[in-house]
C-alpha cells in the first residue's frame, strides 16, 4: 500500500470489478486505450484478472486508487507493469470520469514512480500514449518524462513513447 496526500494506492482484488467496469465501459474513458472503445464485460473481467496476476507473478503492478478520507471510494487505477517486451516496464492509469481534472492521476503516478524506483530495482520507466491523448501526455510530462523516439513497446509505430530514469531526482 502507498499513501499520498489524498489517496491510498492498494493492490487490486476481485472486489475491484466496480471501478474497472466504470472506467472500461465508458466510451470517453476508453477512446485512447488499445480497444479504442468500451471493453465488454468479459474483457473487463480479464483486465482485472491480469492486474491481479501481474502482482502475484512479479510483486508489483497496478494499484487501485482510493480516497484517503474514505477508502471505500475508488477513483481509478495506476500502475507500472511489464510491457509485451519484458525488457520494458511502463506506467498506465485510468481515472473515473467524475474524478477527472482533480489531480489524482498525477498525484498517484508521481508517488508510484518513486515507489517503483525505490522498491523494484528498475531504473527506467516508460509511458506510452496516442498522439491525441493530451491529458495522458500532460501527466507523463508532469512526471518528468521525456519523449523517446527509438523504442516501440507495443509494436505500434504511431504511439508516442516517453521515459524517465531513476537519476532524474527520484
Amino acid at each position: 500500500m502507498i499513501e499520498t496526500g489524498r489517496l491510498v494506492l492498494r493492490k487490486p482484488g476481485p472486489d475491484d470489478s466496480d471501478i474497472i467496469q466504470e472506467i472500461l465501459s465508458s466510451q470517453e474513458q476508453t477512446r485512447f486505450l488499445p480497444n479504442e472503445a468500451p471493453y465488454s464485460p468479459i474483457q473487463q473481467s480479464e483486465y482485472l484478472k491480469n492486474r491481479i496476476e501481474h502482482w502475484a507473478q512479479h510483486g508489483f503492478g497496478t494499484f487501485i486508487l482510493c480516497l484517503k478520507d474514505d477508502t471505500s471510494v475508488k477513483v481509478g487505477f495506476a500502475g507500472v507493469e511489464y510491457a509485451p517486451d519484458p525488457e520494458y516496464v511502463d506506467v498506465r492509469f485510468g481515472i473515473a470520469k467524475e474524478h477527472e481534472g482533480l489531480g489524482y492521476t498525477t498525484e498517484a503516478t508521481e508517488r508510484l514512480v518513486e515507489w517503483v524506483f525505490r522498491y523494484t530495482g528498475f531504473d527506467k520507466i516508460f509511458g506510452v500514449c496516442m498522439p491525441d491523448n493530451h491529458a495522458s501526455k500532460a501527466v507523463l510530462k508532469k512526471l518528468g518524462m521525456v519523449k523517446e523516439n527509438d523504442v516501440d513497446l507495443y509494436q505500434c509505430s504511431w504511439l508516442e513513447h516517453y521515459s524517465i530514469e531513476s537519476g532524474n531526482g527520484h
